[in-house]
C-alpha cells in the first residue's frame, strides 16, 4: 500500500524488514522474490543500476533454490531495465530466456500473471523502440488480454496507454485518443495520470486541435505542480516531456519565443537528468531545430541538428560541416540518428548560397538512407517494412534534387549512378525482401518446416476472414484474441526459420546499379525509364545499352492536374461516347515523354518504373500529335515494373506449353449462375469469357467447374494461369479485395490475404482478365497494393493485369490475340502490343473507339519468350542434324586417315 500511495521510502523500509525475516529463516526463494519486487523502487527513482543489481542477485539466490515463476519475474524485469540503459544485447538475452521458459511452461501465466503480462508489454516496448509498430501492437494486445483475463487492474491503464501510442504511430489517431482516455479513466496514480494527459495533448496537436491539446497540457501541468515537488525523482521524465509538449503547442499556435523557451527547458533538464547522451535529448534538440528551420534561422537549426546527432552517437562528436558520425563507434538509437541526419541535410539544402553545402548534404542523406536500410532489414513483418519504407522513400525524394544539382554542377557520372542506386534501394523494398526471403528459405529451411509455416499462415488468414463477417461484439472480441495468439505464434515460428538462414545471406541486399541494368537487363532495342516524382519535379533515369541520362522535368500543380484529368478520361466507362482525352494525352506526352525522346533512338521496347500517381497511368495512351491516333503504343512495346530488380525475376526457357501447363478459368461465362444463392448480385455474367479461355488452351474450367477449390488444386502445377472473371479492389482495406470464382458456396472469393499465402514460383505468367486487378492503395515507394502484386509476391515473374474495369468482349479479343502472338515465339510485351494493334484494325475498333476498352491491360514484370516458335524448333532440329552429320563425317575422315597412314 505504501508503494501504491507514493510513499517509496516507507515501502522500501517494509521490504527490507521482510528480506531480513527471509534471511533469518533461510527462505531463499522468498528472499529472491522480494528483491525482484522491490527493484521497482530504485527503478522509479532513476537508479537503474541498483534495480539491475537486485534482480541479478535474485537470480544468484535462485541457483541454490530454483523456482521457475520467480526466475521468470527476474528475466522479465531485467530485460526491461537493460532496455532503459540501451544495453540491447543483454535485453534480448533476458527476453529470449523468458520466452523459452514461457514456451516450456505455459502454466507460468497462471502462477505469475502480472509478470507474464509485463513480459509481453516489454516485448511491445522493445518493438516500439525499434520502430516495428505492427509487432509492438500485437504484443501489447497480448499483454492487455492477460491483464484482463486475470483481472490485473493495476496493469490495465498502463497497457491501454502503451497500446494507444502504437495506434498513433500507425496513423490511427482517433483510436489512440479513445484508448488514452480509457487509460486515464482507469488510473488514480498522479504519476501515471500525467503520462496519459501528456499523450492526449500530443495526439490532439498531431491532428491540429490545439484547443483540446491545451486542456490536457494544462491538466498535466497541474499534476506536475501538485505532486512533482513532493516526489521529484518520479516526475523528472514526465516534466521533460511536459516542457517539450508545451514547446510543440506554442510552435503550433505561432508563439515562437515561448516555444523556444520551453524547448530549452526540456533540453536543460534532460542534460541534468541523463547527461549528454540519450535519445530523448536528441528528440528535444531535433524539435527545436525544426522550429528554427521553420523560422528561417538555418544556422541555429544546423547547430541543434548537430547536437541531436551527438546525443545518440557514442563516438567522436560531430563539430564541422563535413563531419559525419561513425556508426561503428556506437549508436543509442538508429532511428533518432536517421531523423537528425535527414533534418541536417534538409537545412543544408535551403541555404541561398548552397553550393558549399551540396556535397555534405548529399553525404548526409546517403548515411541516413544507409541507416534506414539497416533498420528496415531488422523488421520481421512485411507490414512494418511497408510503413517504414514510406519514410525511406520520402528521404530519397529529398536527396535527389541535391544529387542532381551536384551532377549538373560537376558533370561527374558517379552522382548519377549513386542517385539511381539509392532510388532503387527504396523501390518496392518490401516486395523485394519477400521474394529474397522465399528464395533463401527454399535453400536453407526443410520442406516440412515450410509446410508448417504455410499452415500457420492459413489459420491466421482464416481468422482474419472470419473477422470480416458480421459477428456479435462478443464473437469479434473472441476472434481478436485468437488472432493475437496466432500472430505471436507465427512470428515466433518465422524467427526460428530465419535463424536457419546464415546472417550473411539474410543481411545481404544488393541494390540494382546502372551498370547491372545495362549488362543484364537490357538489349540494344530496350530502354529502362525510371520516374521519381517529387513536390515540384519529375526526375527520370533513362538507361539504354548505349547511353545513360538523368532528366529533370518541372512537374508542379498544373502538370499534376493534367495527369489527373487524363486519368479521369480513362477510368469511367464511356459507353459509346467519344474519347475526350486526346488533348490531355498530348499534354501528357509533352510532359512525360518528349524530353526523353532524343535518347531513345532505335529503341522499340520500354521498361517503365512509375512513381506515385503515375502508377495509375498506362503510358501506351500518350499521343505524340493532334491526329488522335499517334499513341505511344504504336512505337513501343511497354512493360512496367515495381523496381529494376523486379523487372527480370526469373528468365524462363521457352517451352511448348502442353495442356498441363495452362490453367484457364471463366466462372461467370453463363447467365445461369446469376440465380445462385451465394452469388453477389453485382457480379454479372461474362458471356465472352468462355470463348476467351478456349483461345488460351490447356485445362479449362467454365461456370460451375471454375470453383475456388479447382483453382487451389491446380495453380501450383500451372505455368500459365488465365482468370477471366470478376474482381474487386478495396483501396481503403486491401484485405477485402478479392478474385471471384464460381459461387458454389459462401467461400467462393479468393481474398488478398489468401492470395499472399500462395506460392507461384512455378508459374511463368498470370493473366488477370478481370476488373481493376492492377489497382489498389498507393504506398509511397512501394507502388500499388493490387491483386496483381499478390502474384508477384508469390514468385510469378510476369502478370498481365487491368487498371480499371474490363469490358467482356474487348478483354476476350485482346487475350485471344495475345496468345496468338505468344505462340509465334514473341516475348510477352510485344505480344500484348500486337494484340492491341490488332484491335485497332478489327471490326470492334469502330464501335469501341476509346482507350477505356483496350488500354487497361498492362504487363508488370518480366517479358520472356514463353513459347518456342516453330522456326526456332526447325532451326534447332537443323542444327542437331548438322552436328550429327559433322560428327559422322569427322569419324569417317579420321578412320580414312588412319587406314592410309
Amino acid at each position: 500500500m505504501a508503494f501504491q500511495d507514493g510513499k517509496h521510502a516507507e515501502a522500501m523500509m517494509y521490504f527490507k524488514k521482510a528480506i531480513a525475516l527471509c534471511i533469518r529463516d533461510n527462505n531463499l526463494p522468498r528472499y529472491a522474490d522480494l528483491l525482484i519486487e522491490s527493484s521497482s523502487i530504485p527503478y522509479g527513482q532513476g537508479n537503474l543500476s541498483e534495480a539491475i543489481r537486485q534482480c541479478e542477485k535474485a537470480l544468484q539466490l535462485l541457483q541454490k533454490s530454483p523456482v521457475d515463476s520467480i526466475r521468470f519475474k527476474a528475466y522479465s524485469n531485467l530485460s526491461f531495465y537493460h532496455s532503459l540503459v540501451f544495453q540491447t544485447e543483454q535485453m534480448q538475452t533476458y527476453l529470449e530466456k523468458a520466452e523459452q521458459m514461457l514456451e516450456r511452461q505455459p502454466h507460468l501465466a497462471s502462477q505469475t500473471p502480472g509478470f507474464v503480462a509485463a513480459y509481453y508489454n516489454q516485448r511491445g516496448v522493445y518493438y516500439n523502440a525499434a520502430g516495428d509498430f505492427i509487432q509492438a501492437t500485437t504484443n501489447l494486445e497480448k499483454a492487455l488480454a492477460v491483464a484482463k483475463k486475470y483481472q490485473l487492474s493495476g496493469y490495465l491503464s498502463t497497457f491501454t496507454n502503451n497500446l494507444s501510442t502504437q495506434y498513433e504511430n500507425l496513423g490511427n489517431t482517433q483510436k489512440a485518443i479513445m484508448l488514452a482516455k480509457q487509460a486515464l479513466s482507469l488510473e488514480r496514480t498522479p504519476y501515471q495520470q500525467i503520462v496519459y494527459t501528456l499523450n492526449l495533448g500530443r495526439y490532439y496537436l498531431s491532428i491540429n486541435k490545439p484547443k483540446e491539446a491545451f486542456q490536457y497540457l494544462t491538466q498535466s501541468q497541474q499534476i506536475d505542480d501538485t505532486y512533482g515537488r513532493l516526489n521529484p525523482d518520479y516526475f523528472t521524465e514526465s516534466r521533460i516531456t511536459l516542457y517539450q509538449n508545451w514547446g510543440s503547442y506554442y510552435a503550433a499556435t505561432q508563439q515562437g519565443t515561448k516555444a523556444l523557451r520551453s524547448y530549452d527547458k526540456a533540453i536543460t533538464l534532460a542534460q541534468t537528468y541523463w547527461g549528454t547522451k540519450h535519445p530523448f535529448l536528441s528528440v528535444a534538440y531535433r524539435v527545436k531545430a525544426q522550429l528554427l528551420e521553420n523560422q528561417g534561422d538555418l544556422n541555429g537549426a544546423l547547430v541543434n541538428y548537430r547536437h541531436a546527432i551527438n546525443a545518440v552517437c557514442l563516438g567522436t562528436p560531430v563539430t564541422e560541416l563535413h563531419d559525419l558520425p561513425v556508426i561503428e563507434e556506437g549508436v543509442l538509437s538508429e532511428r533518432e540518428l536517421m531523423y537528425a541526419l535527414v533534418g541536417q541535410a534538409s537545412v543544408m539544402g535551403k541555404f541561398s548560397n548552397r553550393d558549399p553545402f551540396l556535397e555534405p548534404a548529399f553525404e548526409t542523406y546517403k548515411l541516413a538512407l544507409h541507416l534506414a536500410e539497416r533498420i528496415r532489414l531488422n523488421y520481421d513483418v512485411s507490414d512494418a517494412k511497408l510503413l517504414f519504407g514510406q519514410q525511406i522513400s520520402l528521404v530519397n525524394e529529398q536527396a535527389l534534387p541535391i544529387a542532381y544539382a551536384l551532377y549538373q554542377k560537376t558533370h561527374q557520372y558517379h552522382y548519377l549512378k549513386t542517385a539511381f542506386t539509392l532510388t532503387e534501394s527504396t523501390r518496392a523494398s518490401t516486395l523485394s525482401d519477400a521474394r529474397r526471403e522465399q528464395t533463401l528459405k527454399k535453400t536453407w529451411v526443410p520442406k516440412e518446416l515450410l509446410s508448417k509455416e504455410e499452415q500457420l499462415k492459413k489459420e491466421l488468414t482464416s481468422t482474419k476472414l472470419q473477422l470480416q463477417q458480421p459477428n456479435s461484439r462478443k464473437e469479434q472480441d473472441s476472434l481478436k484474441l485468437v488472432l493475437v495468439e496466432q500472430e505471436l505464434k507465427l512470428d515466433k515460428f518465422r524467427q526460428q526459420l530465419l535463424q536457419r538462414i546464415p546472417s550473411r545471406h539474410r543481411q545481404s541486399v544488393e541494390s540494382m546499379s546502372v551498370d547491372t541494368v545495362r549488362e543484364k537487363l537490357l538489349d540494344p532495342q530496350t530502354a529502362l525509364l525510371s520516374y521519381v516524382m517529387t513536390e515540384q519535379d519529375l526526375f527520370v533515369f533513362v538507361i539504354t545499352q548505349f547511353c545513360v541520362k538523368w532528366v529533370r522535368i518541372p512537374f508542379g500543380q498544373a502538370q499534376k492536374a493534367t495527369l489527373a484529368a487524363l486519368q479521369r478520361s480513362l477510368y469511367d466507362n464511356p459507353g459509346l461516347s467519344p474519347y475526350k482525352g486526346h488533348a490531355a494525352a498530348q499534354q501528357g506526352y509533352q510532359q512525360l515523354f518528349r524530353p526523353l525522346k532524343p535518347y531513345l533512338q532505335d529503341i522499340q521496347r520500354l521498361i517503365i518504373i512509375r512513381d506515385k500517381e503515375l502508377n495509375y497511368l498506362p503510358f501506351e495512351i500518350l499521343e505524340s500529335t493532334a491526329s488522335g491516333r499517334d499513341f505511344l503504343l504504336r512505337s513501343y512495346s511497354i512493360r512496367y515494373a515495381y523496381g529494376a530488380s523486379l523487372t527480370q525475376v526469373n528468365a524462363s526457357t521457352p517451352w511448348t506449353g502442353g495442356p498441363n501447363g495452362i490453367l484457364a478459368m471463366a466462372p461467370f461465362s453463363e447467365t445461369s449462375s446469376n440465380k445462385n444463392s451465394f452469388r453477389d448480385t453485382s457480379l454479372l455474367a461474362l458471356p465472352a469469357s468462355r470463348e476467351e479461355i478456349r483461345s488460351v488452351g490447356g485445362l479449362q474450367y467454365a461456370n460451375r467447374q471454375a470453383t475456388k477449390q479447382e483453382f487451389l488444386d491446380h495453380y501450383a502445377s500451372s505455368q500459365i494461369i488465365h482468370l477471366a472473371t470478376h474482381a474487386r479492389t478495396d483501396d481503403q482495406e486491401a484485405e477485402r479485395s478479392f478474385i471471384a470464382f464460381y459461387p458454389d458456396s459462401a467461400n467462393y472469393k479468393l481474398y488478398t490475404d489468401e492470395l499472399y499465402n500462395l506460392s507461384f514460383n512455378h508459374t511463368q505468367l498470370v493473366v488477370l482478365s478481370a476488373c481493376e486487378t492492377g489497382r489498389g492503395r498507393l504506398h509511397r515507394g512501394e507502388g500499388l497494393m493490387s491483386l496483381a502484386r499478390g502474384f508477384l509476391y508469390g514468385g510469378c515473374p510476369s502478370v498481365v493485369t487491368t487498371l480499371w474495369n474490363a469490358q467482356d468482349q474487348t478483354a476476350a479479343f485482346l487475350s485471344e490475340r495475345m496468345y496468338v502472338h505468344l505462340r509465334k515465339g514473341l516475348p510477352i510485351d510485344q505480344a500484348l502490343q500486337l494484340a492491341k494493334l490488332d484491335f485497332f484494325s478489327s471490326d470492334m475498333a469502330a464501335l469501341y473507339d476509346h482507350p477505356y476498352y483496350w488500354a487497361n491491360l498492362v504487363l508488370i514484370g518480366d517479358a520472356s519468350v514463353l513459347y518456342e516458335s516453330k522456326w526456332a524448333t526447325i532451326n534447332r532440329i537443323s542444327a542437331g542434324f548438322f552436328l550429327l552429320s559433322s560428327i559422322f563425317l569427322g569419324l569417317f575422315l579420321a578412320r580414312y586417315w588412319q587406314q592410309h597412314q
